[in-house]
């Protein structure tokens, strides 16, 4: 690797092969004139999305040679059993490699040569920062400081760090790993009988494959005999993961065409990459700006109000329109919006979740926005209705969409000089924290310097790091609660840290920045109502949702906020609600009878896992081990993520899941039927019919897939509770209407509502509105809500 480099320039290499397959078994099949055609829509958009990326200087985009390649020289059966590529895939390829040197781009496709060692040549030898666009693992092993690999999707760039987050080694033991498990998809043998979980192991404790043999001797049993067995296979499997430099490539680079380009986006009816010609007369894309008589659609954006038909836009003056986007904020700006309204922002989040909706893109013009809005609003409504979420979008996300509204416009009042004081005394605590800290280090050390903190750490005290990134060995928040136990004699020192960071981040978010949002004494935040995959709502300026709840500071933070004058704030909470929905789906007798029963379930839960007998028994640690048990289940957490989260061993980790299944063994089969039945369907559903695509449950990569059926287990609890939160939200709401009650819902956190009551009926609003909830739906167990009452958020 060049150590210069110029680093404000960016090229992307596009490993061609590895975004057509994705883009083929990822797409629905689109044709044109009996031509399939969803994987060119799909390349070009990737193409189009890159060269708008102000980041990026270059692109260049590279393809696997047909025939055989060096590798097979070296191993006859190299990729003898990947499947032949499909032939409507064969039939897109030829097209887009017909295609494509018209748009000017440099293609390279280097005859006895993969993909693969055309992109390892070009990443040494380019002058440029690099960023790879891939999914193949074995391209991972090239990232370093100049080069990176870029999620398009995401638009993440995955550097080292996130390398080892993905693999748990680092780029450079990436062959060495292939080595040692082989790569099905490639054929490429590797040694029998070994995993991935051992090759991660040998690694750990070795560092390289040749050490592993250097030091065979000292392994044992099974895997000393499958490593003494398969050298060769090891060293063969190595050379075919390791990527060649090839001497004098040349791309195959033709000036951009328009016109050529024009005949091919026509033949085969490629639109949105026919508008972005820049010299070819066809139809605009984009609608005009000029008056609106009767608008198709009212929309709220940038700050103005627009009416939208076919064929122009214009600022709203009037008219009644037939669809709408972002009522939420229409009504905020005092539109009166009809019963049943529809809104195009809603319902495409309610098709698509995870897409967060219909959205403006980064330089993306009004007109072309609100062509592709009018276009969406076509069929839209009625693919609401041959999803069967109609029901969900009218009963219940058109609703929320008007009470959030008004929970925005009503805020909730703060005490500005209070929050200056809590200020003042986290400021106290800070400076307290730093002077611990340079007395004890000798010298003004920097808390929040990562490079400072692990020379003093690592080199001048010489403990010993775990994690190691680009700045040295890892002072994150695990890492120091980690070496905390690894050196007592340090935990003085390492938790005035850990406390130092944790003051100075709640002083610098939530103390004199909130008064920034402070507008006629109340802090107004947003809740966005498509800003979760599962249903829930999201808070941003600022981000209610994520003021502390517990722990030494939570309480003075929350005491600034406050009910005005002549009420009291009222919270009502959700208790256990996601484990009382697991228990629903899941039809487990036990947890059914535990939550009948009012059991502490975390105290059920621990008696069995631990082998006590008695509750007696059951201290506050053991508690905790057994919720962190619980609510794992939940998320899918694996016995090495339980052991990490509770400092178990992971043997320990696994029994303890091991006897949460055998206590409630319906749950097991409840997580592994959603997982195949979401598998077979391609999504999993709440209880009342809220639906989220899980697009990598089917993925061949482990890591990929595994991820995606946690997603497939949590989606249907977490979304479920978002779902009965909601409907809480709608019933209380008719109620405090219909009765004329002096009382407000002013925040929404989570499983939690909070309301701004007359202070003279408190008592009554709180046992109605916990009935209400209480009754929201009917569960095989029932739902309970606790509610306390206080002057200020922080007696909640």
């Amino acid at each position: 690797m060049a150590e210069n480099f110029n680093k404000d320039r960016v090229t992307v290499l596009i490993d061609g092969n590895s975004v057509i397959y994705r883009a083929f078994y990822n797409v629905p099949p689109l044709t044109a004139g009996g031509v399939p055609t969803g994987v060119i829509h799909v390349f070009l958009s990737v193409l189009e999305k890159l060269r708008k990326n102000p980041e990026i200087s270059d692109i260049i985009i590279i393809f696997d040679a047909k025939g055989k390649n060096r590798r097979h020289e070296m191993f006859e059966s190299y990729k003898a059993t990947r499947q032949a590529m499909p032939e409507d895939l064969i039939v897109q390829l030829n097209i887009l490699k017909e295609m494509l040197p018209y748009t000017g781009y440099p293609i390279y496709c280097v005859e006895g040569y993969e993909a693969d060692d055309v992109i390892n040549t070009l990443s040494q030898t380019i002058d440029n920062r690099v960023w790879i666009v891939t999914k193949d693992k074995d391209l991972h092993q090239l990232v370093n400081d100049k080069v990176q690999i870029y999620d398009y999707q995401k638009d993440e760039v995955i550097d080292r760090e996130k390398v080892y987050e993905k693999f748990g080694l680092y780029p450079e033991s990436i062959p060495d790993m292939l080595a040692l498990m082989g790569d099905t998809s490639d054929n490429i043998p590797g040694i029998a009988g070994i995993g991935p979980k051992t090759a991660k192991t040998l690694l750990d404790d070795y560092k390289n494959l040749d050490n592993i043999f250097a030091n065979v001797e000292n392994l044992k049993g099974k895997t000393k005999e499958k490593i003494m067995q398969g050298r060769e296979s090891a060293y063969l499997s190595r050379e075919l993961v390791k990527l060649f430099f090839i001497d004098n490539m040349t791309p195959s680079h033709i000036e951009r065409d328009e016109e050529k380009l024009k005949y091919y986006y026509e033949l085969y009816q490629l639109k949105q990459q026919l508008a972005s010609l820049s010299n070819v007369s066809i139809e605009a894309a984009a609608l005009e700006y000029k008056q609106v008589n009767n608008p198709v659609i009212m929309a709220y954006l940038n700050d103005k109000i627009y009416a939208v038909d076919e064929t122009s836009y214009y600022e709203y003056e009037k008219g009644e329109p037939v669809y709408y986007y972002d009522i939420k904020s229409l009504i905020k700006k005092g539109i009166n919006i009809p019963e049943k309204a529809f809104d195009i922002l809603l319902a495409d989040y309610l098709m698509d979740p995870d897409a967060g909706g219909i959205r403006q893109l980064k330089d993306e013009s009004d007109g072309e926005f609100f062509g592709k809005l009018y276009k969406k609003s076509k069929d839209l409504f009625d693919k609401l209705k041959e999803n069967s979420l109609d029901k969900l979008y009218y009963e219940m996300e058109e609703p929320v969409a008007r009470i959030i509204a008004e929970m925005e416009q009503t805020g909730i009042m703060i005490n500005a000089e209070n929050i200056k004081s809590v200020a003042d005394k986290l400021k106290t605590f800070i400076d307290l924290e730093y002077n611990k800290i340079k007395e004890a280090a000798g010298f003004d050390l920097n808390p929040n310097s990562p490079k400072q903190l692990s020379s003093y750490l690592y080199d001048k005290l010489g403990l010993k790091g775990a994690k190691k990134n680009k700045s040295g060995y890892s002072t994150d928040e695990d890492t120091l609660k980690d070496l905390r136990i690894s050196y007592p004699e340090y935990d003085s020192f390492i938790s005035s840290i850990l406390k130092y960071r944790e003051i100075n981040k709640l002083y610098s978010t939530y103390t004199l920045n909130l008064l920034e949002y402070v507008k006629d004494g109340r802090i107004h935040t947003e809740f966005k109502q498509t800003g979760t995959a599962t249903g829930r709502l999201s808070s941003s300026n600022p981000n209610m949702q994520n003021i502390p709840q517990k722990g030494e500071y939570a309480e003075i933070l929350r005491s600034s906020f406050v009910a005005k004058k002549g009420c009291k704030l009222v919270s009502l909470d959700y208790s256990q609600i996601e484990l009382r929905i697991l228990a629903h789906l899941s039809e487990d007798e036990n947890l059914i009878k535990a939550f009948n029963e009012n059991k502490d379930i975390h105290t059920m839960t621990a008696l069995n896992i631990f082998h006590l007998s008695s509750a007696d028994e059951v201290t506050h640690d053991i508690r905790r081990i057994a919720k962190a048990v619980n609510f794992g289940i939940l998320y899918g957490l694996s016995s090495f993520g339980l052991a990490r989260d509770t400092k178990v061993t992971r043997k320990e980790a696994q029994s303890f899941i091991d006897g949460y299944f055998a206590l409630y063994p319906k749950v097991k089969i409840f997580i592994d039927e959603i997982i195949k039945q979401t598998r077979e369907k391609g999504y999993c559903s709440t209880i009342l019919g809220r639906k989220r695509n899980i697009h990598d449950i089917n993925s061949r990569n482990a890591n990929i897939r595994t991820r995606a059926e946690r997603m497939a287990v949590n989606a249907p609890i977490q979304g479920s509770a978002a779902d009965i939160i909601k409907l809480a939200m709608i019933k209380c709401d008719k109620y405090i209407k219909e009765n004329g009650i002096d009382a407000k819902c002013i925040l929404q956190i989570h499983d939690e509502l909070i309301f701004e009551v007359n202070e003279n009926i408190v008592s009554e609003f709180t046992d109605i509105m916990k009935n209400i909830m209480e009754r929201a739906v009917s569960l095989s167990v029932p739902l309970l809500v606790n509610a306390e009452t206080g002057d200020n958020w922080g007696q909640l």
